[in-house]
Formats: C-alpha cells, structure tokens, sequence
C-alpha cells in the first residue's frame, strides 16, 4: 500500500494532494467476527447490508490496515468469501458465487464475468491446446493487420486517382472555356469586318 502512495504523490507534495485509495481485499478464510460478506470502511468496517461492525483478528488487523498517515488513510472494501450462502440473483450476488465457487451462470449478463467465463476456459485447457489457440489468435491479429494495410493502400491509390481525374477534368474544363472565349472573340471581329453571320457560325461555331 505505501507503495502504491508514492506512485501517486511528488518529493515534497502535501498528503491532501493524493488521490483516493480503494484497497479491496478477498478473503477466502475467517478475518473476524461479522454477519455480512462485504465490508466497507478505514479503521472502522460497516457491514454494506447487515450494517454491523466487523471485529477483526488482531493478526490480520495489522495486514489489513495499513500504518499511513491518518490524512491518507485508504477505504477498504473486505470481501469475505466464506460467509456468503445465498443464491445468486443481484450482479454483487453473481461475482460472490464465481469468488467463491468458481461458477458463471450461462445467461449473465453481469459486466465482467462474460470475460471471467473466457479466462476460465482459457486456463483450463492443456498447455498444448493453450497454445494451439495463441497460435490461432496471432494468426487472425496478423490477418487482420494485413487487410488493414491493404484497406488503406487501396483507400490511398483511390483518392490519388480521383485527384488525378478531377485535375484532368479541371484542365481539360479550362481549355474548353479559353476555347470558346477566343472564337467569341474572333466572331466578333469577323462580324465588325462586315462578314457575313452565317460564314461566322460555320467557321468559329458561335452565333451572333
């Protein structure tokens, strides 16, 4: 704990500077005395539904409570595996049965224990079919990173080609105005030679 404190505050910063602290401990043995299976408290542990006092054993008091100062003492939130009996029906329920027996209704929906059900069937495979499905998974990472590659190659080379075709289009939209600009020109000249109209039409192909 006095670790993780350190990690949170500078040389020579005030103690009111450091961010909160949740210490959440699993026990999978008797602590003390105390009807409820979840804690919360500093010095003081409440039970979350029955309301009372935890008495801790004097032995895991001192691993419990850290000695820090009182101005940066940490909230303890004390599970205790070996007092909860009931049948699973709430989220808190759901992960104090998968704390303590190790089991995932099929139909949870509790977040985070769909990923528990996928890490128990992981490490319960053999070593060989552990690694067969490592195997696998880089496979597909891989595959994936190569059709990425291939999405933005393919996205690149089509915005370069149709910036290329609108610049084309851009040009060639440019010679064609410059085009009839000047024959407009030369029509009116034609026209104040005193040429006849329709001589104009058929040699510059504008009317006038």
């Amino acid at each position: 704990m006095a670790k993780t404190i350190t990690e949170y505050i500078s040389l020579g910063e005030d103690y009111h500077k450091v961010k909160k602290i949740y210490s959440i401990n699993i026990f999978y043995f008797d602590i003390g005395r105390g009807e409820d299976y979840l804690y919360h408290g500093q010095n003081h542990f409440i039970g979350i539904h029955t309301k009372d006092q935890l008495v801790v054993n004097t032995k895991e008091r001192s691993v419990i409570v850290s000695k820090l100062s009182p101005e940066i003492f940490p909230e303890y939130i004390l599970i205790r595996t070996n007092k909860f009996d009931k049948i699973a029906v709430t989220p808190l329920e759901e992960w104090m049965d998968y704390l303590k027996r190790g089991t995932i209704r099929p139909d949870t929906m509790t977040p985070g224990l769909g990923e528990a059900r996928e890490k128990l069937r992981y490490y319960s495979m053999t070593p060989e079919d552990r690694y067969a499905y490592d195997e696998h998974l880089n496979a597909v990472m891989i595959q994936n990173d190569v059709l990425d590659s291939a999405k933005l190659e393919g996205y690149l080379e089509g915005l370069a080609e149709s910036r290329a075709e609108n610049k084309e289009k851009g040009k060639a939209k440019g010679l064609a105005k410059g085009e009839t600009e000047a024959n407009l020109e030369n029509a009116k000249k034609m026209k104040a030679m005193g040429i006849d109209l329709e001589m104009i039409r058929q040699i510059t192909g504008i009317t006038l």
